[in-house]
């Protein structure tokens, strides 16, 4: 499968819930507008996120910082980290290491965490093609403003929250398209 690098050009302050942020990854190399991919991440994840991004200091080592540095010890390299799925709202990852006998194996990272370890140690972030594709941003405004985010990467509870504000607004049939999104993914379950 095909992967296309990404790299973070956004980090929103707060959505609704007030514990939510926007993360909005880009590909690096391609056509204008370039693709880009939105990920609803929790509060933790944004403060760490933030605090890699600004290479903020502490006192004492912070965990991506132990991290890298239990790495170096061990003489382990990540080589790139590919986000490959997302089912309601969840966005998986994997980490592509190498040991020090040459030998390479992965594990499974949630993707802010692979993407907050990247900007401490440097190596590439990707996303598979055909996730990129299906569930990019779609642009819906001339000016660029306004965006709409396939219902697969928003959380069941946003969903929720969502439903609540389409029925309180009298929007029946938005109401009525994430009501089926919500029983659609409690079926599978």
């Amino acid at each position: 499968m095909n992967e296309v690098e990404v790299r973070i050009i956004g980090l929103s302050d707060l959505l609704k819930p007030s514990t939510a942020h926007a993360m909005i990854l880009e590909e690096v190399i391609g056509t204008e507008p370039k693709r880009r991919l939105a990920m609803i991440i929790g509060d933790r994840e944004a403060t760490d996120l933030r605090t890699c991004m600004f290479d903020c200091k502490s006192p004492r080592p912070l965990t991506y910082d132990m991290v890298r540095s239990l790495l170096s010890e061990a003489g382990v390299t990540i080589v790139k980290a590919v986000i490959y799925d997302v089912n309601g709202g969840v966005f998986s990852s994997y980490l592509y290491c190498l040991r020090p006998d040459g030998s390479e194996f992965k594990i499974d990272s949630r993707p802010t965490d692979a993407l907050s370890l990247s900007l401490k140690i440097g190596y590439p972030v990707y996303v598979l093609e055909d996730l990129l594709e299906k569930e990019k941003i779609r642009i819906v405004t001339p000016d660029g403003s306004g965006f709409s985010m396939p219902l697969n990467s928003v959380a069941t509870d946003m969903l929720k929250m969502d439903l609540e504000a389409a029925i309180n607004n009298e929007d029946y049939e938005r109401a009525a398209m994430l009501r089926d999104e919500i029983s659609r993914r409690a079926g599978k379950e």
